[in-house]
């Protein structure tokens, strides 16, 4: 039985291009869900959905972010029926590059990929381990760093504890990947972070810059770690310029 990676709201009239978005840690496609309709009429968002969670909280989750990357690229290859490109915001940033070289490498390169919230990879992780913690501790580190568990989800116990192997593991994930520092990716890179993040400096987003060949840009937006959270509108009016830009489209469609 074949697998549904993507939500989408209802499909646009001939968009122009294709937004394939990943999440951050623990999170399901739910977190992208209002982009598709406030993104504008030119871009289809599609929202990622990631084993142990959502419709697929029956599967397990991944713990390889190099092999969870090549399925997901495998399913934005099969989808993408249009110029396309990448959104990946704290873990979906390091999963989103790695999703991009798998794509280079079977010739459907992305426009751009936009790199939102996490530190460039050569830096590793920055923060002490946190998975091997027990529930009650893992929970208040994940709290402390990043603030980004809802007050109703942290009331709702047996809710949480359904939650919690899909975040752990993420975590997991992340604390495990080691970056191969292989040849940069010739997509270019847009980095967005907030500019009170506590966790990702700018510094740290500027090294992103590494990754790629192609051109590289940094845009600090208002807010913190999840700057968008409470208002992606923004991020969506950043994407949306970026992406129907006159000049990348038509490159893109004489490729």
């Amino acid at each position: 039985m074949s697998v549904n990676w993507f939500f989408a709201n209802a499909r646009r009239v001939a968009p122009q291009v294709q937004l394939f978005c990943l999440p951050y840690a623990g999170a399901s496609a739910a977190v992208y869900r209002t982009w598709g309709e406030l993104v504008g009429p030119e871009v289809e968002v599609l929202s990622a959905q990631l084993p142990g969670r959502g419709w697929r909280l029956r599967e397990a989750p991944a713990r390889d972010l190099v092999l969870l990357a090549r399925q997901v690229a495998e399913a934005i290859a099969a989808r993408a029926d249009r110029p396309f490109a990448v959104f990946g915001h704290s873990m979906g940033a390091w999963l989103g590059l790695e999703v991009v070289r798998s794509l280079e490498a079977v010739g459907r390169a992305p426009l751009l990929f936009f790199a939102s919230g996490r530190q460039a990879p050569l830096h590793g992780c920055t923060q002490p381990p946190m998975s091997h913690l027990d529930d009650e501790a893992f929970v208040g580190e994940v709290q402390t760093r990043y603030g980004g568990i809802p007050a109703e989800l942290l009331a709702e116990r047996e809710l949480l504890a359904l939650l919690l192997p899909a975040l752990r593991a993420d975590i997991e994930l992340l604390e495990r990947h080691e970056h191969a520092p292989d040849a940069p990716i010739r997509t270019p890179i847009h980095a967005v972070v907030g500019d009170t993040d506590p966790v990702v400096s700018r510094a740290e987003m500027e090294a992103w810059a590494l990754e790629t060949s192609g051109d590289f840009r940094l845009t600090e937006l208002r807010g913190g770690h999840f700057y968008f959270q409470q208002d992606p509108s923004a991020l969506l009016s950043l994407i949306r310029d970026q992406l129907t830009a006159d000049d990348r489209l038509v490159l893109a469609k004489g490729a």
